[in-house]
């Protein structure tokens, strides 16, 4: 028969190909006998391997009725479909994933009824599939698709990679009707593996891998079998056997010690990474081909699965540590007591603050400061490195000269104690830093679940209320667990619990209290900032305002404040026509802040709320923290074009002096002045200095806190400008405001 004549009449890429046949039953070389054109081209392009993708090819081109080998690396997947079909005379339709490519072909194997004494021929056709999905389609492996859909629905459905693969294991492990089904995972650069998941069927006494020493050399010597090209390893009998003990016997051993009959063995591969193996063991070797397609589809999916994996736990790894320590960080520590809370089980939680630590930044430098915060971390390590096998001894970095430790495990208060000591003794060796001698000491203090509380933040704050206050005793012990009794801040560490679930819940508001010029003209507003706590109850301001200032959450109060306050208060200017100013209360916090004035810019660019309709209180006590870096900073407002009001003014500790300094548009006297000021004539003088020390620097006087008709009538006899208090506005909630404005506009429409 003209081979090269009868291979030219296929339309796709096509070979001929012999297989020689053994006397007991086997197959010896097999070898491409003619190539088609667009075989050739496949073949030529192999050959000449610009990219540098292929295993190298013996020849220039294309010779006829030589080695697969020579164009191919060794395949037994390959072998095993060409035997079955030239010799055993079967039809096959499989599929062949190229994964140094990621390409997938669809492949059809016919027989020829041609011999050549034991000599057998098939035809090989080879067709590149566009889209690895549309393999799922064909209806030829109807039966591997049906199989792989289920196995993807489970791994979608899981919540993480360990859950995904136990959903699927055990159901690809019956569908290879195989006594034991495993997912490995590999990290090359580390060499370790780590097994995400396995299945073995009841009675099973196959030996698990993890029995064996070392097996990651096992696991590695997988990859250089398989070849660059990555298609499987199948082992479904002895003569299989002994052709892994010749190429690999460190692997054949370890197989014939477990119990291993037979294996198909499939990569992890994603683009150029090997992420792991797949392999069913003693599986049903009467449909070899089935099980191999579906595992060749499945491993798919799961390459896709872990890779995702891998890349969203190299992002937590990244965000839950701290770079310097390499210890885990804040938010790694906080997910860990929430688990464990969710758990419920009993564990303590140890906050650490690192005694007088800044005199060495101040004395030695930054860089010194971070040598001792690494050196202290990896003492800690050392100590939990040593941790018994009950307990557990969680350490991280939450801060700059702050850790903490969660430990759960322990039976008595007093061995947690024993435990917390280990980590207080691990100090006592000096630090050598820069030549110097360095003695470092910390503060402990501890809360246990669910004595303490029951949430993060109620543990956290209440370690951090005992480690304040073994602190400010600076005695020689150096640990304190947690008691209602020793904390007098236990109604701050509530309050400040509560103003957090509140920025969480957005359950800040706002509510706007008038302000009129003294002919009863409206003025404009200030916004006044509000809360509820989770069960939808009103925090007085007197209370959530000082605690948000000592915690350090009032810049965020404020900015949720004025994102809200001036976005209704741009709406209703431009739906009213009226020139009003809404006037916004800045901390000394907040107006500290390096992005303080970017944060400005930004309410007035997504509001649209003109600048000069917007005005920022400050108080005077911002002049004394850092009076060049307020300056600067009022500076930069008042070339926005905002006004600036300075707040409580007589209350603080401020001058002439800073006041000329400040180019402010208004001065606030506080309420304690009004409440007093028709209790003596000495009062009510010195309330009229003040307004005529506003007049004097150019500035308008406003008078807070106005709440009877003989306050205002005295206020307009010593030249006030403007009144704000409950007398004549008291603060309304926005719908009201906004009622108020159009009846103002109304009344005005009628004059």
């Amino acid at each position: 028969m003209d081979f090269q004549q009868f291979v030219d009449t296929f339309y796709s890429p096509t070979c001929i190909v012999s297989v020689e046949k053994k006397d007991d039953g086997g197959y010896g070389e097999i070898r491409i006998v003619s190539v088609n054109k667009k075989y050739n081209e496949m073949i030529d392009m192999r050959i000449s391997n610009e990219a540098g993708t292929y295993s190298p090819v013996k020849h220039s081109s294309f010779v006829p009725d030589t080695l697969y080998s020579d164009y191919f690396p060794y395949n037994r997947s390959f072998e095993d479909v060409c035997f079955r079909s030239a010799v055993m005379k079967e039809e096959i339709q499989t599929y062949v994933h190229l994964s140094v490519l990621d390409l997938w072909f669809d492949v059809h194997v016919l027989p020829l009824d041609i011999e050549n004494g034991n000599i057998f021929y098939c035809t090989y056709t080879s067709t590149l599939i566009k889209r690895a999905e549309s393999v799922l389609s064909r209806n030829s492996n109807i039966q591997a698709s049906g199989d792989v859909l289920a196995a993807c629905i489970k791994l979608h459905k899981a919540d993480n990679l360990r859950d995904a693969m136990e959903s699927v294991i055990s159901e690809i492990r019956q569908i290879c009707k195989a006594e034991g089904c495993t997912v490995l995972r590999i990290n090359e650069a580390e060499e370790k593996y780590s097994i995400v998941a396995t299945d073995f069927a009841p009675g099973s006494k196959l030996r698990r891998v993890t029995s064996f020493p070392d097996y990651y050399q096992i696991a590695a010597s997988w990859k250089g079998m398989i070849g660059e090209e990555g298609d499987c390893i199948i082992i479904q009998n002895q003569a299989d056997m002994e052709h892994i003990r010749q190429v690999n016997n460190p692997w054949y051993q370890t197989l014939v010690e477990a119990g291993v009959k037979s294996v198909v063995l499939f990569p992890l591969i994603q683009g150029t990474d090997l992420l792991g193996f797949i392999w069913a063991t003693n599986f049903d070797t009467e449909n070899t081909l089935r099980i191999k397609e579906t595992l060749e589809l499945t491993t798919f999916f799961i390459s896709s699965h872990i890779a995702r994996y891998n890349v969203i736990e190299n992002l937590e790894r990244m965000s839950y540590t701290d770079i310097m320590t390499g210890l885990p960080n804040n938010m790694a520590c906080r997910d860990n007591i929430s688990r464990l809370i969710r758990n419920q089980r009993k564990f303590a939680v140890v906050s650490i603050d690192l005694n007088h630590f800044k005199s060495i930044n101040h004395t030695l430098g930054v860089e010194a400061g971070n040598q001792a915060i690494t050196g202290i971390a990896d003492r800690w390590k050392t100590v939990r490195e040593k941790q018994s096998s009950d307990v557990s001894e969680f350490v991280a970095r939450v801060s700059g000269d702050e850790f903490m430790l969660v430990i759960c495990g322990y039976q008595t208060t007093e061995e947690l104690t024993k435990i917390i000591t280990k980590y207080s003794d691990a100090l006592s060796e000096p630090f050598i830093i820069e030549g110097c001698e360095i003695y470092i000491s910390a503060s402990f203090g501890f809360t246990e679940y669910p004595a303490h509380g029951g949430t993060t933040d109620t543990l956290v704050s209440r370690a951090n209320t005992a480690m304040s206050e073994i602190k400010k005793a600076a005695s020689s012990d150096n640990i304190l667990r947690y008691s209602p009794e020793i904390s007098q801040n236990e109604r701050i560490l509530e309050i400040e619990n509560k103003i957090r679930t509140a920025l969480e819940n957005d359950s800040v508001f706002f509510c706007l209290q008038p302000q009129y010029n003294m002919e009863h003209k409206l003025r404009g507003f200030e916004a006044l900032a509000r809360m509820k706590d989770s069960e939808g109850n009103i925090i007085r301001p007197d209370q959530f305002i000082p605690v948000a200032e000592k915690v350090g959450l009032i810049d965020k109060v404020d900015g949720m404040v004025f994102r809200k306050a001036t976005a209704f208060f741009s709406n209703l200017v431009k739906d009213t026509g009226k020139k009003l100013t809404l006037s916004l209360n800045a901390s000394v916090r907040h107006i500290m802040k390096s992005g303080f004035i970017a944060e400005i810019n930004d309410l007035i660019e997504k509001s649209g709320l003109s600048p000069e309709q917007l005005e920022i209180e400050i108080t005077e006590s911002i002049l004394m923290d850092s009076v060049n870096k307020a300056i600067q900073c009022i500076n930069d407002l008042k070339s926005m074009g905002i006004k600036l009001a300075i707040d409580d003014f007589g209350t603080g500790y401020s001058s002439l002096s800073y006041l000329n300094k400040i180019p402010a548009d208004l001065l606030k006297i506080d309420k304690s002045f009004i409440d007093r000021i028709n209790a003596s004539e000495s009062s009510r003088q010195y309330v009229a200095a003040m307004i005529s020390m506003g007049h004097i620097m150019g500035l308008d006087v406003i008078s807070e806190g106005v709440e009877e008709e003989e306050q205002v009538e005295a206020l307009r006899s010593i030249g006030c400008d403007l009144i704000q208090g409950f007398y004549w506005g008291k603060p309304l909630p926005p719908e009201d405001a906004e009622k108020l404005v159009r009846e103002e506009t109304t009344n005005d429409a009628k004059l």
